[in-house]
């Protein structure tokens, strides 16, 4: 095993790990929906809609984390849905971008769209890194396999 396919292990891990605690949000009682729903978004009213969207994000954080614990364990087999979670991060941001960032600029969402903003360029920088360590690994085996000619030619 080649450093680049240590390290993407360790990445996918660690993150994975971190986001299974959103397990909590996804079975909270709703008056702690309410008041984070305060905190972030004074005002709002937290009814089927916007509770429903809360516990799906968050359900959806922790079946993601669970899967890239399960990818953690061979990044070789499961290269392509490694990939694939990559490329749906870097869909995400364009999306922030194209939807977002005018809030941003006009200042508008108060402190919470700097959280989600931050949270988008987490998602960049993961799926810059898995790719970077996804390219590397190929990399290495492609040398070993035109050392392995050599060899043996």
């Amino acid at each position: 095993m080649n450093a680049a396919e240590r390290r993407l292990k360790l990445l996918l891990r660690v993150v994975g790990i971190v986001s299974l605690p959103a397990v909590v949000a996804v079975f909270m009682p709703h008056s702690w929906l309410v008041r984070g729903v305060e905190l972030a978004e004074p005002g709002t009213s937290v009814r089927v809609l916007v509770s429903y969207l809360a516990r799906l994000l968050s359900a959806f954080y922790v079946l993601l984390g669970g899967m890239m614990v399960v990818f953690s364990t061979d990044v070789r087999r499961y290269a392509g849905p490694i990939r694939l979670v990559a490329l749906w991060s870097l869909m995400a941001v364009v999306a922030f971008l194209i939807y977002g960032a005018p809030a941003l600029a006009k200042g508008g969402f108060g402190w919470f769209i700097w959280f989600v903003a931050s949270d988008v360029a987490f998602g960049f920088a993961l799926a810059v890194a898995i790719l970077v360590l996804q390219w590397r690994i190929a990399r290495h085996d492609r040398r070993d396999n035109t050392d392995m000619v050599r060899f043996d030619g």
